[in-house]
C-alpha cells in the first residue's frame, strides 16, 4: 500500500511525436504506467490532436505547438520548414504547459519525450523535473544513428560491407536511406534522427521500444555508450 501511494504522487509528462508510428508506442506505454498508479498526461501537437483515437479515457490529454496549428506538416509545406519552426516554438510551448500543470496544483515530476525531441530535455532540466528520452525505432537503426552522432560511422560510406558492434556485416541496401540522398528531404531528415543522440547522454533515464531478447547485445551496448550511469525504467516504483 505504501509503494502504490507513493506511485499515485507521481505526475509523468508524454511528449510524443506527432506520427502514428511515434504516438502508438508511447501511448502503450503511458498505459503501463497508468496500470502502476503513475498520473500520466500524454501531450503531442495541436495539430495531430485531431488525428489522436481510442486514447485510455484515464489518461490526461495535453497539446503544444508546433508552430503550424492548423495543418502540421501540410501547412509547413516540407520537413525542413516543420523542424526549423516546431524546433523554434516547441520548447517555449511545453515550458508554458509545465507552467500551467503546475500552477493548476497538478505539477509534472518527469517529462517522459520522444528523442526526436532532444530539446525537451534542456525545459525538463530548466523546471528541475526528471528527463527520460523514449526511442520509438528499434535499437539495431538505433545503434547506426547514434554511431554517425559519435563519428564512428562516416558518411558519405564509401565500403561496399560496414561493420558495426554486435551487428552483422551490412550492405548499403541494409543501411537507412537518409544516408544517401535524393532529394532536400533526405539531408533534413538524417540531421533530425542523428540528432536525437546528442544530449541522450544527460538523460535521466533512456527507455527502449526494443525486443530486448533478440536486440540484446545491441541494446546494452547503445545505452551504455551514452549514459556512464545508466538506469533502466523497467519498474515505475523506482520514482
Amino acid at each position: 500500500m505504501e509503494k502504490k501511494s507513493m506511485a499515485t504522487m507521481v505526475h509523468c509528462l508524454v511528449l510524443a511525436y506527432p506520427a502514428q508510428g511515434h504516438v502508438n508506442p508511447m501511448h502503450d506505454f503511458s498505459k503501463l504506467l497508468q496500470q502502476q498508479g503513475v498520473k500520466v498526461t500524454l501531450v503531442t501537437a495541436f495539430s495531430f490532436f485531431k488525428k489522436l483515437q481510442n486514447v485510455a479515457t484515464c489518461i490526461s490529454l495535453e497539446t503544444i505547438s508546433d508552430g503550424f496549428d492548423n495543418g502540421g506538416l501540410d501547412e509547413a509545406g516540407g520537413f525542413k520548414a516543420y523542424f526549423e519552426r516546431f524546433w523554434q516554438v516547441g520548447p517555449k510551448s511545453l515550458a508554458e504547459l509545465l507552467e500551467k500543470l503546475h500552477r493548476s496544483g497538478d505539477p509534472v515530476h518527469c517529462v517522459i519525450y520522444d528523442s526526436l525531441f532532444p530539446w525537451s530535455l534542456e525545459v525538463a532540466k530548466r523546471f528541475q523535473i526528471a528527463g527520460a528520452s523514449f526511442l520509438t525505432q528499434n535499437m539495431f537503426v538505433n545503434s547506426i544513428y547514434a554511431h554517425v552522432q559519435h563519428g564512428k560511422l562516416q558518411l558519405p560510406i564509401t565500403h561496399d560491407q560496414i561493420s558495426l558492434p554486435f551487428l552483422p556485416k551490412l550492405q548499403h541496401h541494409d543501411m537507412p536511406s537518409f544516408f544517401f540522398p535524393t532529394d532536400d528531404t533526405y539531408p533534413t531528415l538524417l540531421n533530425v534522427l542523428v540528432a536525437q543522440f546528442s544530449n541522450i547522454h544527460q538523460a535521466d533515464w533512456i527507455l527502449c521500444n526494443s525486443f530486448y531478447h533478440m536486440e540484446k547485445q545491441v541494446t546494452v551496448l547503445c545505452l551504455c555508450h551514452h549514459a556512464s550511469l545508466l538506469s533502466i525504467f523497467l519498474r515505475v516504483n523506482s520514482f
